[in-house]
């Protein structure tokens, strides 16, 4: 995938909204939700992970009105942990609507479709295959910016300010 292509859309995304998390999980039909939007979407090695939690998805929580007032409508954390820990990952963080969705990649299908360096192979540690650290900037559907960490060793590239800095 490169700047000006579509992004995928055929992977279902499984989600539980953190304003209703009553009714179990949803799946997040990216068609429809990129679809005359503007979306980031965030891709995490995994929820409650020290870097992804103090580091980089954090740093979108706190600057949510920003993304907001820069005409960002949806930001999608991306990861494949399941709905219910990504749920508890975003209420920690303090996030109350679905501004921010916390979703799964289920075996990092989407990733992988995006090429190799937005997937990370974490199976020397024991976590097998994760989403990388990626973030994508997308407008009604086609990629305006797209770049990943480098085996999400760090988190400079996809961080909350360089993509605020991008719009």
């Amino acid at each position: 995938i490169k700047m000006t292509d579509s992004f995928p859309v055929d992977v279902q995304l499984p989600y539980l909204s953190i304003d209703n998390e009553s009714q179990g999980p949803s799946k997040l039909d990216l068609k429809k939700e990129l679809s005359g939007k503007k979306v980031v979407v965030v891709g995490n090695i995994g929820s409650f992970t020290p870097p992804c939690l103090n580091d980089h998805i954090n740093k979108f929580v706190d600057n949510a009105s920003k993304f907001k007032s820069k005409g960002v409508d949806r930001i999608i954390s991306l990861n494949i942990n399941d709905p219910f820990v990504n749920n508890a990952w975003g209420k920690s963080l303090g996030v109350k609507d679905d501004y921010i969705v916390f979703a799964q990649d289920p075996n990092a299908q989407l990733s992988q479709e995006l090429g190799d360096n937005y997937v990370a192979d974490m199976s020397d540690n024991g976590l097998g295959q994760r989403t990388n650290r990626y973030v994508a900037l997308l407008d009604n559907g086609e990629v305006k910016y797209l770049a990943a960490e480098d085996h999400g060793a760090t988190t400079d590239i996809s961080s909350a300010q360089n993509i605020l800095n991008r719009l």
